[in-house]
């Protein structure tokens, strides 16, 4: 891709305070961005804590659903949207991004000194780079999300000639919270320290088996938290019997169940 393009797409959104502006070809769009709510990033840390006990324990992890939502994408003009599976983090508030950038690439640059596979020798110091970053909420942005591009596929041309998505989040049994983020995205370069804070966090943990291992990532995404709506199931009639099997309520539905 040439510098002009490359330059189009970095610029084509741009956050100012609360607001992320999109300049496309109806001229100038604003979107108002706006915080994850507490129930969501409670559910994130939570979990995010959990696979790393299991790490640190060196057991299996077969799929990381707080770390793996589906994403969707959409050409303007295709009659369905394009969904995907794809690894989405957090990066830290600009006022702590210098630091956490300094901690995290410190870590894969001594993480690198040592044969690719070597897991076990290197635990112990990714999963407390790790935990330091997600044990001081506090310091993250909760406002935007971060993910790498790594196929510049269908995923990648929807968001160069439309840069919106919408991600999907659905947590395990027996709670299956669940989660809609709709998000306009700005498309980084390498250079951009939110770029490389993203790469440095997937790095540390490249091996484990919840990754598909990848060496090239020509884009990163900062997804701009617009809006985002609960999908957790529920009973659409409330109450159960003594047996545990399913109460009818008497025909009463509870509303919230029926908007998903």
């Amino acid at each position: 891709m040439d510098n002009l393009t490359t330059a189009r797409l970095t610029t084509q959104v741009q956050v100012d305070g609360q607001v992320a502006c999109y300049h496309g070809p109806r001229g100038r769009q604003e979107f108002q961005i706006r915080e994850l709510p507490e129930r969501f990033i409670r559910w994130q840390l939570d979990y995010k804590h959990k696979v790393y006990d299991a790490i640190e324990k060196d057991e299996y992890i077969p799929f990381n659903a707080g770390h793996l939502p589906v994403v969707g994408t959409w050409d303007g003009e295709a009659a369905f949207p394009n969904l995907a599976n794809k690894g989405v983090g957090f990066t830290p508030r600009d006022e702590y991004l210098d630091y956490y950038l300094e901690l995290v690439e410190g870590a894969v640059e001594e993480i690198s000194r040592l044969p690719a596979h070597a897991v076990d020798e290197t635990r112990a110091l990714r999963i407390a780079t790790a935990r330091e970053f997600y044990n001081h909420p506090e310091h993250i942005d909760w406002r935007r999300l971060g993910l790498l591009e790594i196929f510049e596929g269908t995923t990648f041309r929807n968001l160069c000639r439309n840069p919106f998505a919408s991600v999907l989040w659905t947590g395990n049994s027996p709670a299956f919270l669940s989660f809609q983020v709709d998000c306009v995205v700005e498309i980084i370069t390498p250079e951009h320290p939110r770029y490389r804070f993203s790469w440095a966090m997937r790095r540390l943990f490249e091996y484990e088996p919840f990754h598909v291992v990848q060496t090239m990532f020509p884009y990163a995404y900062t997804f701009w938290v617009h809006s985002w709506k609960e999908k957790t199931p529920k009973r659409r009639y409330p109450g159960r019997r003594s047996d545990n099997t399913v109460d009818e309520g008497k025909g009463r539905i509870d509303p919230s169940a029926c908007d998903s």
